[in-house]
């Protein structure tokens, strides 16, 4: 008996293997007639799981232009197609679905002066309305409750940040009451449809301390609560992502650290209604996976070194910046992801001693991946599992998302991130550590078809298991001339 059931154990293990090691398919592609030096194109995903994509087609001077929103299903298949009335010069740059409208913000040459559309997802009618936001030069997010906006924008004198609220029936702006210290940054925006309500984290520092403050507003912009989270002299509160859920069930997810507070220490989950020093916290030593990314000596050796330093209580040498993932929200639980990089320099004083070509004369070229985290905490906000995986060569210019992240139904955590005409993938399960990455070639119409060049390759997750590879290719067929197209790939894992 125990035989049988060790090998139904071991025959289990290698159809879980089968299941998992399986290269995603490509059910479905469609071809754009676009051609990159004069068209923009934008590609979101619904949650109705049909596809709405914005392009904008003009010349090279912006003195004319097209634009246009269209919506395909699941399939594919175009259901509408609108053109939208916006000057030629505005540019896309973000975008909210409250269904069942999707609103985008443009900007134009005034960086003070800003065009929302208003896309009804049943019909395709749009409306569109120019603002001017003043002070404001530039919009990091942007929000939609029961059809009201809510954005952190940047101040033009001060370069601080600012939360604004803007009901579409009216012209102007209101400021949102915030405290905006020398060091105060914005960590998560979150549109609780569900409970009515927007919570906004705010992360504060003194340059030696750091706290977490939420503040939960209605949907007419009134402040309904204020909470400062604070913690032990030890531990500042960086960075966190807060959950769904009402006023008593609400938790922050998130990292801290110590002495120097570009680094994290580790992570942190807490209930926002906690008292102070309460909380669970995992330092960076305690995950099982997080320093995997290294050669198996180097781990060895770094855990070694690092123990003995926290047991001296001296800082760790360890340097990790980590940009967080919106929170995935499962049945049970939370998983926490985040991309840990490093900025890149490129020095215009070399002539200069090192030790002052590193306080002066640094610009920042690129933002490098070294890994990436996933980790999953129980409604409790206890740590169940952690896992990671190790990414090559891949730099983003500006400090943004390189890798698209999500979970299937049956509960693996999939990554994947494009590589010129091809889509680098990684499934998660768990806690089990594989530093395999699997290479998905994006699939022609044809197989005699080469791929000459592709350009601004994007992928982003769709609906269930399915994700959206896109971008702008090259392509010749035997015997005939070469086309310039936009790609959609629908990929399915």
């Amino acid at each position: 008996m125990a035989k049988v059931q060790s090998l139904l154990f071991l025959f289990l293990l290698f159809c879980t293997e089968v299941v998992f090691a399986q290269e995603p398919t490509q059910p479905v592609r469609l071809e754009l007639p676009f051609n990159r030096t004069e068209t923009s194109v934008e590609v979101i995903a619904l949650p109705d799981s049909s596809l709405l994509v914005y392009h904008k087609t003009g010349n090279i001077w912006s003195t004319k232009a097209d634009f246009y929103f269209t919506k395909y299903n699941h399939k594919l298949e175009k259901v509408w197609s609108k053109t939208v009335d916006i000057p030629p010069r505005y540019e896309y740059i973000r975008h909210y679905t409250e269904a069942p409208y999707t609103y985008a913000v443009f900007t134009g040459d005034n960086p003070e002066e800003y065009v929302f559309t208003k896309t009804n997802l049943l019909n395709g009618s749009t409306e569109v309305k120019k603002y001017e936001l003043k002070d404001v030069d530039a919009i990091h997010e942007f929000n939609v409750l029961q059809g009201n906006y809510f954005l952190i924008g940047r101040n033009r004198l001060s370069f601080k940040p600012l939360l604004l609220y803007l009901d579409p029936t009216e012209d102007k702006p209101r400021q949102l009451p915030a405290v905006y210290g020398e060091e105060s940054t914005f960590s998560d925006m979150l549109a609780d449809h569900e409970n009515k309500q927007l919570d906004v984290v705010l992360s504060e520092s003194n340059g030696r301390v750091s706290r977490l403050q939420v503040k939960s507003f209605d949907a007419k912009g009134e402040l309904i609560r204020n909470r400062f989270i604070l913690q032990q002299e030890d531990k500042s509160l960086l960075n966190a992502e807060i959950t769904p859920g009402d006023s008593a069930q609400k938790m922050l997810l998130g990292t801290y650290g110590t002495r120097d507070l570009r680094y994290i220490a580790g992570f942190f989950t807490k209930p926002v209604t906690a008292a102070y020093g309460s909380g669970n916290f995992y330092s960076v030593l305690q995950l099982k996976n997080f320093l995997k990314y290294m050669k198996p000596r180097r781990e060895e050796r770094t855990r070694a070194r690092e123990k003995e330093r926290q047991l001296a209580g001296k800082e760790p040498l360890y340097r990790f910046r980590i940009l967080l993932h919106d929170l995935i929200t499962t049945p049970t639980g939370y998983v926490l992801a985040g991309e840990i990089y490093y900025p890149q320099y490129r020095n215009n004083y070399t002539q200069l001693p090192l030790e002052r070509r590193q306080s002066f004369g640094q610009q920042t070229e690129g933002y490098k991946r070294t890994h990436i985290v996933a980790m999953f905490f129980d409604k409790d906000g206890n740590l169940i599992w952690d896992n990671t995986f190790p990414i090559k060569d891949v730099v983003t210019m500006d400090l943004v998302h390189a890798v698209e992240v999500a979970r299937a139904q049956d509960g693996r955590i999939i990554m994947a991130y494009p590589d010129e005409g091809d889509v680098i993938y990684h499934t998660m399960q768990e806690d089990r550590f594989d530093d395999k990455e699997y290479k998905l070639e994006i699939k022609t119409y044809s197989e005699d078809e080469k791929v000459q060049l592709t350009e601004d390759p994007r992928i982003i997750k769709w609906y269930n298991n399915n994700f959206v590879a896109s971008g702008f290719q090259r392509i010749k067929a035997s015997g005939d001339e070469p086309r310039t197209i936009f790609y959609l790939n629908k990929i399915s894992f």
